[in-house]
């Protein structure tokens, strides 16, 4: 058991199993909040990346979100491409953007890197809300394609399953490769590592994109799970729910930004119905976490099983 939860390898297959089942089993209504928080799962992987081994702390990751999902949207809307040509639209879209916005981002670090990073978020937000001609602008683009595209909830599911678990796999092996490596070298020290002779500045542009791109991944599976696209997935609300998730989940492991995507729209699902409840729920976690748990939920999770299990043995 501890070796399957320890080794993506058989974790990821095992979670194919377990989730195809359920995806199955149960009613449309579970079917669909599960469809739902896999998506943020990716989305929140993928800032993952960013903070906790490149440390990089980015306020505005919705800007790719949006611009995967517009990307899909447009080519279908206006172009009337066919989806395989829309997906690599959106692909394609937020590689341009990830692109431009990292090669000026990774000039700047700190505090100075977060900032800009929203700068470019806001510009992205601003040009989909005001290009109402081409981009439906604070409509957005409703409908335009069959929601779930046509599949039930089930099947629709499936396909997300394995695209966002296809998504962690990626991640995870980016994070044990060679060039993963640099991104936590530089990451917990940039000084020492530019003094190893790594090109700070060329691995942080390489995680820069690979986190944008699943972020893009995740924007067009929500764009095709609703049927619609909104200015709202490249706004900061987005992009702060996000790191939210990556906060509460708990920094500096590749499962922290999993468990803080579920736990934070589970309870999203359960009191989202009360707007004054909700936020106060999610603050009043937010704040009991940092305060007490600054290792987030996934570090709770650690001390519990050391206390009931004791250290694991090498």
């Amino acid at each position: 058991m501890n070796r399957l939860l320890s080794d993506p390898r058989l974790l990821f297959p095992a979670a194919l199993v377990l989730g195809g089942a359920y995806m199955l089993l149960m009613d449309s209504g579970s079917v669909f909040a599960v469809t739902d928080i896999l998506i943020w799962v990716l989305f929140a992987a993928s800032l993952n990346l960013l903070i906790s081994f490149g440390g990089m702390v980015s306020f505005g990751h919705a800007a790719f979100f949006g611009l995967g999902a517009y990307g899909l949207a447009l080519a279908i809307f206006r172009f009337n491409l066919p989806l395989p040509l829309a997906v690599a639209a959106g692909l394609i879209t937020t590689l341009a953007g990830a692109t431009i916005y990292g090669a000026l981002c990774v000039r700047l670090t700190r505090i100075y890197f977060s900032m800009l990073t929203l700068a470019c978020a806001e510009i992205t937000f601003s040009t989909i809300f005001q290009w109402y001609d081409f981009t439906g602008g604070d409509t957005g683009l409703p409908r335009f394609v069959e929601p779930r595209l046509g599949l039930s909830a089930q099947h629709f599911g499936l396909v997300v399953l394995v695209v966002v678990l296809a998504g962690l796999l990626l991640l995870w092996r980016v994070i044990r490769s060679p060039l993963g490596l640099a991104i936590q070298a530089v990451g917990e020290n940039p000084a020492r590592a530019r003094a190893l002779g790594i090109n700070t500045r060329a691995v942080q542009f390489a995680a820069f994109v690979v986190a944008a791109m699943m972020a893009g991944v995740a924007g067009m599976l929500m764009a095709l799970f609703y049927g619609n696209v909104f200015p709202d997935y490249a706004s900061l609300t987005f992009s702060i729910d996000v790191l939210i998730m990556v906060v509460l989940g708990g920094l500096h492991s590749f499962s922290g930004g999993i468990v803080g995507a579920v736990v934070y729209k589970l309870i999203d699902h359960l009191v989202s119905k009360h707007l004054m409840l909700w936020q106060m729920a999610i603050g009043v976690v937010l704040l009991m976490v940092i305060i007490f748990a600054p290792d987030g939920v996934v570090g709770i999770a650690k001390r519990l099983k050391t206390k009931l299990f004791g250290e694991a043995r090498p």
